[in-house]
């Protein structure tokens, strides 16, 4: 039995449900479900923009589901994205999910369906994991199950496109490849890298965007966010943020900012032990034995793309990690059909070592 979840206590059940399917699962974090909770109840319950399902079976859940309709440049108008997508290992059950989406999607006139990919969150739910299940997720990645790929596809679903991880070790052979990137690209340009600056966040936020505007390419999941996602964004993360770990490349003459990354202590480490609680003096306990990182965001505007900028502030980051303590880099997720930023962190020691797949279905 399928329902749709239109009260908090439905909500509170749909957000939970994780808590009993990946109990005995020792590599699942769980997600801060109060956070989680907020983020849901405005998209699902106040602004409607999305619609949450619960499968029941004999009066247990067994079954959840998220999805919107949004528009697709690719498919050149509205489509159906889905994300939050759960299910025990059972076709019943995710046949019976995707029956009533999709007969709501009939109803709507909608044509296409993919995921899983939430439009407002575009990074954390960006595929189902199909490659990778030995290693443990870092913040703001997803993990899921083996069986999820083989029951969508079992259902109709095909791959759309796959989006990789790629790790390195902070290591002295890293290191050494990264110095000679840097060298060369400083013998030809005049370019600092500055952190991030909570006394000037303003500026530091508008240099952002800038760059996004110009860098972001033709790839349709990599749309350049919008000022107002990029300060919510740093709001929601001032607690987690290393200002040292987000650095901005300008240009000395002039002050273009022509560049930037964004990396994040890996807190998976630390939500790994307080079970989706958020315990404060607990993360700031466990916070100093992170080992990990992750890189968000790397956006290099045209002119200095393949100049070797890229590798001359990771040459700064990894200096930065290496003096607290982080021994492992992971990149964030990128689209395979973009293969430059792939080859560029390949080039100091990078291999992919995940792999999540965007399934997608033609509603006949």
């Amino acid at each position: 039995m399928i329902k749709e979840v239109t009260t908090k206590k439905e909500l509170k059940s749909f957000i939970y449900y994780i808590k009993q399917l990946y109990k005995d699962d020792e590599l699942y974090v769980f997600p801060i479900f109060y956070s989680l909770k907020k983020e849901l109840t405005k998209e699902v319950l106040h602004d409607k923009k999305y619609t949450a399902i619960l499968s029941y079976r004999d009066n247990e859940i067994v079954g959840r589901l998220m999805y919107t309709i949004n528009e697709s440049k690719k498919q050149a108008g509205k489509v159906c994205y889905f994300s939050f997508f759960d299910c025990i290992n059972d076709l019943a059950i995710i046949k019976e999910l995707f029956e009533y989406l999709e007969k709501d999607m009939h109803e709507k006139g909608i044509k296409y369906i993919e995921g899983t990919y939430a439009p407002y969150d575009p990074d954390t739910r960006r595929g189902v994991l199909i490659s990778g299940f030995d290693i443990a997720p870092v913040i703001f990645t997803s993990y899921n199950y083996e069986y999820y790929g083989k029951l969508l596809e079992e259902i109709g679903f095909t791959k759309a496109i796959d989006t990789v991880l790629l790790n390195a070790d902070v290591s002295i052979k890293s290191k050494k490849r990264l110095n000679t990137i840097s060298k060369y690209f400083q013998r030809g340009h005049d370019v600092r890298i500055d952190p991030l600056d909570f006394k000037e966040l303003d500026r530091d936020m508008d240099d952002v965007f800038q760059i996004l505007q110009l860098a972001t390419n033709e790839v349709v999941y990599q749309d350049a966010p919008t000022m107002d996602m990029i300060e919510n964004a740093a709001r929601q993360m001032k607690f987690f943020i290393n200002p040292n770990l987000i650095r901005i490349a300008r240009e000395n003459e002039t002050n273009k900012p022509v560049g930037f990354c964004f990396v994040l202590p890996d807190y998976n480490q630390v939500f790994k032990k307080t079970k989706g609680r958020l315990r404060f003096i607990k993360i700031m306990i466990e916070k100093k034995k992170i080992t990990k990182a992750r890189g968000m965001m790397q956006y290099i505007v045209p002119e200095y793309q393949n100049s070797g900028l890229i590798g001359h502030i990771f040459k700064v980051l990894f200096d930065e990690l290496e003096k607290i303590g982080i021994t492992e880099f992971e990149a964030g997720t990128m689209m395979e059909d973009n293969p430059k930023p792939i080859n560029a962190f390949k080039k100091f020691g990078g291999e992919i070592i995940k792999t999540y797949r965007i399934y997608g279905k033609e509603l006949s």
